[in-house]
């Protein structure tokens, strides 16, 4: 069912406001995302992020794109929702579900969207060295390191939004198994990012083949 905010984010349109981030740490991220920026931009991809489609801006809207380099590196999560706080009065229970599920949304467009890393890989500790190494292997290499991230947040009186798009080829959700199935497989280490976010989520969509992840917030 759409929800009026849905409705909202079709149809309202207002001019952006573009801050620039350096890419460094969350400190000169929660700096750059204050008022009256509408639209934070890593500087590496100032001149590419042109390209990306987006939703149309909205009154109530706070959008970051950064790269898949820093997206790893720096914990963005929490200077992105304690700049919703900024501009909204969030509770703090919806604040750090928002948190913790952003969170765990990023993680999932680093390593299953942008870099296309196997959930199984990270099932005991050697997997997950193996995985570390991989992930430091891949950022090596400027057109993987500087691939997209997006996220956006939209929200009205009554609920937040939280959408991550990244820039992977996406998936068949058809074909991802039940929590259950994936646990009697013998994956005890990895693959539980979905139940994860529907814990902490009061409604969670995936879009566009999986390359968007939609978070809900009632307030």
């Amino acid at each position: 069912m759409t929800s009026t905010l849905d409705a909202e984010m079709a149809t309202a349109e207002v001019e952006s406001t573009t801050a620039c981030w350096n890419g460094l740490a969350e400190a000169s991220l929660a700096l750059s995302l204050l008022p009256p920026a509408t639209v934070c931009v890593e500087q590496d991809l100032i001149d590419s992020c042109k390209r990306w489609s987006r939703p149309r801006p909205v009154c109530r809207h706070l959008g970051l794109v950064l790269t898949t380099r820093s997206a790893y590196r720096c914990m963005v999560a929490r200077p992105f929702v304690d700049a919703i706080a900024e501009r909204i009065d969030l509770s703090d229970d919806v604040r750090e579900r928002a948190h913790t599920a952003l969170q765990e949304a990023v993680m999932n467009a680093v390593l299953h969207g942008n870099l296309e890393l196997d959930s199984a890989l990270r099932d005991d500790l050697a997997g997950m060295d193996k995985t570390h190494d991989t992930i430091e292997q891949l950022l090596l290499k400027p057109q993987v390191a500087l691939s997209a991230i997006r996220i956006d947040a939209i929200w009205n009186a009554a609920e937040l939004l939280i959408m991550v798009r990244d820039s992977g080829s996406g998936f068949d959700k058809k074909l991802v198994p039940a929590s259950e199935e994936w646990s009697a497989a013998g994956h005890i280490g990895s693959g539980r990012g979905f139940l994860i976010l529907e814990a902490f989520c009061d409604r969670l969509a995936l879009l566009r083949g999986g390359t968007l992840i939609r978070l809900g917030f009632h307030l």
